[in-house]
């Protein structure tokens, strides 16, 4: 049953089904459906480095693993259950230290780019799972980057070692653009491939380097250093929505190219060009030790940052707590900023012990999700008591999710009685979530970690899975989100639903809508009986829907014409919600004529539903009004222009082209009118555009002509589906 207690205002469309069309469903809490260990009996450590989604469906990882006192880099096909299809180790047999797996991205042939750190290199192995490649190759200098192109199967291609006679620390490697490739690193170094990067000479300090790389042969492009008279240590870049680039990572500067400095070690965040320009350059801190440990860069040009803090002043000004005592341990924090470096807000994670993020990542459903270690117990940290023989001294990996609005979703930790760490995190297709990192432990949720008397170190995998707990209270504010709230027994919430989020309510016996509990017009809101149970039948992909409209006298007419891309009326149900009692409705089959009772002949709002069976529902709020307040004609004839688009389906950052099949009258133009959408060019009856984001939709409308009037030309509107 659903209960509504204390008078909790629902603005927003609530659709009570009892049969639910989503697939993927997510629950608060998560548990471990598999753990993988893989290591040698080596000393020195095996640690798990960063770990990919490839395009098969199963995934890609890299770290370093040790044998017999030598460090190598790791890399790795993993299949979906956590076994090894393949790996490839690369070392030196005459350097013991300094090797290890930084970065991997796939390729578009469907091999690897790999980032590693090399050190003191003479001669370069790489051991494949069906073959051994030697090569000759004298370092740089002390630590060098090393760049190479691997095949599907983890053979070598072509290889890269970048740096110069100091210290060159990889960092990161991405994708560009035009289809090259861009390695992010810091250096001492001033000769070797530093040469005309424009470094700063005071000092023996630390300078950010970027370098453009041809990605068929790993050769130079361009580069660049970046940094003050301190040290600039990087951390992460991320190509942005304009073209070009984000770095962060931290700083001891403070003169005249970076600053100001606000204590200790500050967060440093550079915006660059295409070009490798730099367009700003923002600094954030306290009075202590503050790093920028990851971005993620939105469609939209905002910024959100991951990073790990100890301060609590200045830009980390949070309330003392028992939770966040102010006790020089570090804390998880989420930076938002604006495209131009601008802070826009901040939040406070983790607990009273130390508490460290090592990776962030967006999730499908527009949400965070987090991975790092923790030393606490309270505050965000509620779930270390059930891990058998936990000892709080020591390291727990934490994973988070959290909402665009950063409020926790759930935490899970996982470890044993020693040191667990986690690095690496890739939500998965299913939308559960992987996270690589390095075990001591061999108790708890560990097993499989191979024993050394020096160093017993396993790289660490750990896949996490959605459990339904029985009952949940809910009180959090979901802003521009979409997610699930799922319990086999009850829900309790409190929520505040805002910003056109959509937000499914599933409970096994009740939910209960409680004091405080509130939405804002244009979320939609579900709530159902169907407790955990998941259809998994349901086609991950919606229904997408195409609106005509004309008016009528004292109202409107809209004709819905839904298509998955099957347009079979016969196929779907349509209901509407009529959201403003004064209207009157009358729906029958795709057709909806509405008279407008307002008096002031304002806009009155209503919420159209559309299923399938095998689909997701799909849910469009609109308005009606009168027609005469903007000089329309009233008993047009039938509408029936159409807009045509490219595809059926889109991903944010697609482009799209949009054709209106009308005839336009001499002196009239036709207007789109966009959500999430950016216009890139019109011409006559056709666009095109870019999609930001989702909800998305495009509507074309012929312009009234010189004098005011408006012809009967009613407007289409057709809603951009997101391929999941």
């Amino acid at each position: 049953m659903f209960r509504k207690k204390r008078n909790a205002q629902i603005i927003a469309f609530v659709l009570m089904l009892i049969g639910s069309l989503h697939s993927n469903a997510q629950g608060l809490p998560t548990i471990i459906e598999w753990q993988k260990c893989y290591g040698w009996n080596g000393w020195y450590a095996d640690e798990g480095s960063k770990i990919i989604s490839i395009s098969n469906g199963n995934y890609a990882a890299v770290g370093k693993k040790a044998l017999d006192g030598f460090e190598t880099i790791w890399i790795s096909n993993i299949n979906r259950k956590g076994d090894l299809i393949w790996e490839t180790t690369i070392f030196d047999d005459q350097s013991y230290t300094g090797f290890k797996g930084i970065d991997i991205i796939q390729s578009t042939d469907g091999g690897f780019i790999v980032l590693g750190r090399v050190n003191n290199l003479q001669k370069l192995r790489f051991n494949a799972t069906n073959g051994r490649q030697i090569a000759e190759q004298k370092g740089q200098g002390f630590y060098d980057n090393l760049v190479v192109k691997l095949n599907s199967e983890g053979r070598m291609v072509w290889f890269k070692v970048l740096g110069g006679s100091g210290e060159d620390i990889p960092v990161k490697i991405i994708q560009t653009g035009d289809n090259n490739l861009l390695l992010l690193s810091y250096t001492t170094s001033l000769d070797g491939d530093l040469v005309n990067s424009n470094k700063n000479t005071v000092g023996f300090n630390r300078d950010l380097w970027v370098a453009k790389l041809n990605q068929d042969n790993g050769n130079i492009i361009s580069k660049k250093c970046i940094g003050g008279s301190g040290d600039e240590i990087a951390s992460d870049i991320k190509q942005t929505s304009d073209g070009g680039y984000v770095i962060v990572g931290s700083t001891t500067s403070n003169d005249a190219e970076i600053s100001p400095n606000k204590g200790g070690k500050d967060i440093l965040a550079v915006k660059m060009d295409a070009s490798l320009n730099v367009s700003w350059k923002k600094t954030y801190g306290g009075s202590q030790s503050d790093e920028a440990r990851k971005i993620v860069a939105l469609s939209n040009g905002d910024l959100i940052v991951g990073i790990t803090s100890n301060s609590m002043n200045n830009d980390f000004d949070n309330p003392i707590s028992g939770d966040f005592p102010n006790n020089y341990e570090g804390n998880i924090w989420l930076f938002k900023l604006n495209s131009s470096g601008d802070f826009q807000k901040r939040k406070i994670l983790g607990g009273s012990g130390n508490d460290v993020l090592n990776d962030l990542i967006p999730t499908q459903d527009g949400n965070f999700a987090i991975t790092g270690s923790t030393k606490s117990s309270n505050g965000n940290i509620t779930d270390r008591g059930r891990i058998a023989n936990n000892n709080f001294a020591s390291y727990d990996v934490v994973v988070m999710k959290v909402t665009s609005n950063f409020d926790l979703i759930w935490e899970k930790t996982a470890g044993g009685s020693a040191d667990d760490e986690g690095n690496g995190l890739v939500e998965s297709e299913d939308g559960t979530f992987v996270t690589i990192g390095t075990t001591q432990s061999f108790d708890g949720d560990v097993s499989g970690n191979h024993y050394h008397e020096q160093d017993s170190h396993d790289i660490w995998l750990v896949k996490l899975n959605y459990s339904c707990q029985a009952n949940i209270t809910t009180d959090k504010d979901f802003i521009a989100t979409n997610t699930d709230i799922l319990a086999s027994e009850t829900v309790s919430t409190s929520d505040k639903v805002t910003k056109n989020s959509s937000i499914h309510y599933g409970a096994g016996k009740s939910i209960d809508i409680t004091s405080g509990f509130d939405s804002e017009l244009g979320s939609v809101l579900e709530f159902n009986l169907s407790g955990c149970n998941d259809i998994s039948a349901t086609e991950s992909r919606p229904i997408q829907i195409k609106i005509a409209n004309e008016c009528r006298e004292g109202g409107m007419k809209f004709k819905f014409l839904p298509f998955t891309p099957n347009s079979d009326l016969s196929q779907y149900r349509m209901s509407i919600q009529n959201l403003s009692p004064k209207i009157e409705f009358n729906f029958s089959g795709n057709t909806l004529i509405t008279k407008n009772n307002i008096p002031d002949n304002g806009n009155a709002y209503f919420v159209l539903t559309v299923s399938r069976d095998g689909y997701e529902d799909f849910s469009y709020q609109g308005y009606t009004s009168t027609c005469e307040h903007d000089n329309a004609p009233i008993n047009c004839p039938e509408n029936n222009e159409n807009v045509i688009l490219d595809k059926d389906y889109y991903q944010a950052g697609e482009t799209f082209t949009a054709k209106w099949t009308g005839t336009l009258l001499p002196q009239q133009s036709l207007n789109w009118f966009i959500e999430n959408v950016t216009i890139i060019s019109n011409s006559g009856t056709s666009c095109t555009g870019r999609i930001d984001a989702f909800p998305a939709h495009i509507q074309a409308q012929p312009s009234s002509l010189p004098d005011g009037s408006r012809p009967c030309h009613g407007a289409i509107r057709v809603d951009f589906r997101g391929s999941k």
